[in-house]
């Protein structure tokens, strides 16, 4: 006679437990046979929820506050895991009477990384859902490549970091860390600007989802499906049309056929992506516009329209902008006044630098090398 055993089963994480529902198995058991019954459950395929890994920047500044508190907002649909660091860098010294480090140092920077890893506890020692869980980093070095390395070791999904302010002058700087971590970052970054007004509370209202026509725009549609927006998010589809500039009229004419079916196609794209985003239930819009320059014309719309967020690829085209900044993307980075989030897949990104180098390697070691000449004295 058959009888049935039900087995508890809780599921661990790769280096930690992952605190997660219990889950029950009934397993059917035969005449008895415990040993049956344990094969077969040992035999399941027992799988965690997929979990997304964030890295927030956070060094108690109010542009790192306003990432935190963004961040904090974002409906993000799977539990995060979420990695805060706050990089100490060493002061630069200088001793003329003996050319070495002061004694102190290590004092100093134990003291610095210990008052930096307090306020890191303080702040997120206390996240709800979809915090799982919360670890503090608080590596010695320059913060731009600590964060790097943090997103390298903790295979990070998405950066979130800060950036510096509104005016003119910092708009066009951006802060260099900023900079520099969108740029070289490996994974989505997502750079925060705080609002004008610091009593408002940070806001997904406007999406402006920037199409290039390639792979990059499909990345974004996947990157919206993982949120669980409201349905009064307005998600703006936008595709900027670089206005050609010819002279001659032969070369018009034939410009102007290829402008007609460059369009058509472009219509077509955006209409697709359209229709995906509301078979997800969002609220859309598209536009087509001419603009002479590609970012800046993003960049107005997003002005004109009151956005909250600037959704771009990370290049232009080819290997060469895939391994860096493609020149829209920086554009938009610099000059935005609403937060920007640069959508990469970090597989592609670290299989084309790969290649980059080996290609690199492959051409220093096909080059002759250059004949020695000797002099005689």
């Amino acid at each position: 006679m058959a009888r049935f055993v039900r087995f508890r089963t809780f599921l661990r994480g790769k280096d930690r437990p992952i605190a997660m529902e219990a889950q029950w198995h009934s397993v059917c058991v035969l005449n008895g046979g415990t040993k049956f019954a344990w094969e077969l459950f040992s035999s399941l395929h027992l799988s965690s929820e997929p979990v997304m890994r964030v890295l927030l920047a956070h060094d108690s500044s109010q542009y790192s506050k306003a990432a935190a508190e963004y961040l904090l907002s974002m409906p993000f649909r799977k539990p995060i895991d979420l990695d805060v660091v706050c990089a100490v860098s060493p002061p630069v010294v200088v001793d003329s009477g003996t050319l070495g480090l002061p004694t102190d140092l290590g004092i100093f920077l134990t003291e610095e990384c210990d008052a930096a890893r307090s306020r890191l506890e303080e702040s997120f020692a206390h996240l709800s859902s979809p915090f799982q869980s919360v670890q503090t980093h608080v590596p010695v070095g320059p913060p731009s490549t600590e964060l790097l390395s943090v997103a390298q070791q903790t295979d990070a999904d998405l950066v979130v970091l800060g950036a510096v302010g509104h005016s003119a002058l910092q708009r066009v700087l951006l802060g260099s860390v900023s900079d520099y971590v969108a740029t070289h970052s490996d994974t989505t970054t997502l750079v925060v600007r705080p609002p004008h007004d610091a009593s408002v509370q940070p806001k997904l209202g406007r999406i402006v989802v920037a199409l290039s026509g390639r792979a990059d725009d499909e990345r974004m549609i996947d990157w919206l499906r993982g949120l669980m927006l409201p349905a009064d998010v307005e998600v703006h589809l936008v595709r900027i049309l670089q206005l050609p500039t010819f002279y001659r009229e032969d070369i018009r004419q034939k410009a102007s056929n290829y402008w007609d079916g460059f369009v058509k196609e472009a219509q077509a794209h955006i209409l697709k992506l359209e229709t995906t985003l509301q078979d997800m239930g969002l609220n859309t819009e598209t536009h087509l516009v001419n603009a002479e320059h590609v970012g800046e014309g993003l960049i107005n719309y997003a002005e004109q329209h009151g956005c909250d967020l600037i959704m771009t690829g990370e290049s232009d085209s080819g290997t060469l902008t895939r391994v860096f900044l493609g020149s829209t993307s920086r554009y938009v980075l610099r000059h935005a006044q609403c937060s920007v989030m640069i959508v990469r897949d970090k597989h592609v990104r670290q299989a084309v630098k790969e290649s980059a180098a080996t290609e690199s390697a492959t051409d220093e070691h096909s080059k002759p090398k250059a004949a020695r000449t000797w002099a005689v004295i």
